[in-house]
């Protein structure tokens, strides 16, 4: 739909006065997943299972489809001040909670109220720092107020935390979670299953379309395949890269491998030595060639990248030069800088994360012909906040993706930007400027340009090594319809059919 440049209308689906569609009765999509749940509180979220079940009960006000467009969602329209320090939402009307309350502004306020608590522990409160107040001046209408020009609010508001639960149940979030999303919460046992029922009075008519969802967990990713192919479950999340090529040759299976913009690379800290030194990060990157990272480490699913931004998206900077693989320029880099005879460090990986450990051990192959000598440790990732994270100087990590660019970018390469000032301490105050600049406005072409200079700042002076953007693969079922992988490692199954 034509949007214009200041005010984003959604179709109204409540408001359609059409008769439900019989739905497919009896019929439950069964999805394989790798871990129990930590929490039903959807603000508390953390891991990819948690999102999946996150985005099937809750809405937020707005949603990102599976194209990477944000559309309404609980809002059906938004608008925002010349300054964009003034976004206004108007809600839906009649959108029903799972207990049978009508969604209002009340419940929206109270949802950000307890998002923003400086004494709660939400893993995105940080991400909307930048919100100074919210209001509900009537029920339908809902105003945020922000201490800076953000252009990008609407967008961040598709988050996987953000979600709207009745603000007389907050307290119950926990233990019996309360929504509007398609699916109900029925119950969950931990190391067994997750039940979701069909909420019979969702906004959207006609929808869902199945009678209901249970996560079925399954850490063995061999059994989770045997499963899948036995039709023991219909859906197995997240497949491991190197399955992708053998089951797509399976007639009863769909695979599907998408680009995403969640990356891996390794964590140079800028703060201590020897990565404090320009030069010796700029080295890391000639001693290796990203292309021959990408086939060894994800058997070809993904695409070397400068930065978080992957090269599917519009903002990537495919104009600017990035330096090819040159072992010789590495030394030399490495002697200017006082390693004549090269580098010998430590490179922490982490256990239970094996396409990481894949890229540890692919790095240590390739850059010695550069100059490096990394010697891997391992270390359990549960322990890596505690004891690696802005403390090594050197180790693999990564990152799911992101809402928007705003927040792939900002808290990682910002100074002090929050997730910076956890992994690699850098600083440059070109990279400042534009990413400023670039959330100060709502025009993309002004945003573009602004991330085109912060990659091309990037390959001149590398905050760390973005490896690659990876894909995200899952299987289906045949008898499994009208469902897209969505980049964002999360489910839509509004439509979503079982035959």
């Amino acid at each position: 739909m034509p949007l214009s440049r200041r005010t984003l209308i959604g179709s109204s689906l409540a408001a359609a006065a059409v008769v439900r569609p019989a739905h497919a009765a009896g019929k439950v999509l069964r999805i394989g997943i790798s871990t129990s749940l930590n929490t039903l509180d959807p603000m508390m979220v953390t891991t990819g299972d948690e999102y999946i079940y996150a985005n099937l009960a809750f809405n937020g006000l707005a949603r990102m489809r599976e194209d990477l467009v944000v559309e309404p969602d609980l809002a059906e329209s938004w608008t925002y001040s010349d300054d964009l320090k003034r976004w206004t939402f108007r809600l839906r009307r009649g959108v029903k909670f799972h207990n049978g309350e009508e969604m209002t502004a009340d419940d929206v306020v109270a949802s950000f109220r307890r998002l923003l608590d400086p004494n709660g522990t939400s893993p995105v409160r940080s991400q909307y720092d930048m919100v100074e107040s919210i209001s509900a001046p009537d029920a339908g209408t809902v105003v945020f107020e922000l201490k800076i020009p953000y252009g990008g609010l609407a967008d961040i508001l598709t988050d996987r935390q953000v979600k709207i639960v009745p603000r007389s149940a907050t307290a119950q979030m926990a233990t019996q979670p309360i929504g509007t999303g398609p699916f109900k919460f029925v119950s969950y046992t931990a190391g067994d299953r997750l039940v979701l029922a069909r909420h019979a009075d969702y906004y959207e008519s006609g929808l869902p379309k199945v009678e209901g969802v249970e996560l079925r967990i399954i850490p063995e990713m061999s059994v989770k395949i045997s499963a899948l192919q036995a039709g023991d479950i219909d859906i197995l999340w997240d497949l491991p890269l190197e399955q992708v090529k053998p089951l797509s040759g399976r007639t009863d299976l769909r695979v599907d491998s998408v680009p995403t913009a969640s990356w891996d690379g390794a964590i140079l800290n800028n703060a201590i030595p020897p990565f404090n030194d320009k030069r010796v990060r700029q080295a890391f990157h000639l001693a290796v060639d990203k292309a021959e990272v990408v086939e060894l480490t994800l058997f070809g699913q993904g695409v070397p990248t400068i930065s978080p931004i992957p090269p599917s998206h519009p903002f990537y900077a495919k104009d600017v030069v990035v330096p090819k693989a040159n072992p010789a320029a590495a030394r030399k880099l490495l002697a200017e800088a006082g390693h004549p005879n090269g580098i010998k460090l430590p490179m922490i990986l982490p256990v239970g994360r094996p396409v990481r450990e894949r890229l540890g051990v692919t790095l240590q192959q390739l850059a010695k012909a550069g100059g490096f000598d990394l010697q891997v440790q391992r270390l359990p990732y549960s322990s890596f906040n505690a004891e690696v994270s802005g403390k090594a100087p050197l180790y693999i990590d990564g990152f799911f993706a992101r809402p928007t660019v705003d927040t792939s970018l900002f808290p990682f390469l910002r100074s002090k930007g929050s997730w910076n000032e956890r992994l690699w301490h850098y600083s440059d105050e070109t990279v400042d400027r534009a990413l400023d600049a670039a959330r100060s406005s709502a025009d993309p072409a002004v945003q573009k340009k602004n991330y085109i200079d912060v990659q091309a700042a990037l390959v001149a002076n590398p905050a760390s090594m973005f490896a690659y953007s990876v894909n995200y693969a899952c299987a289906y079922r045949k008898s499994v319809g009208d469902i897209k992988t969505h980049p964002m490692k999360w489910f839509d199954l509004r439509h979503a059919t079982l035959s």
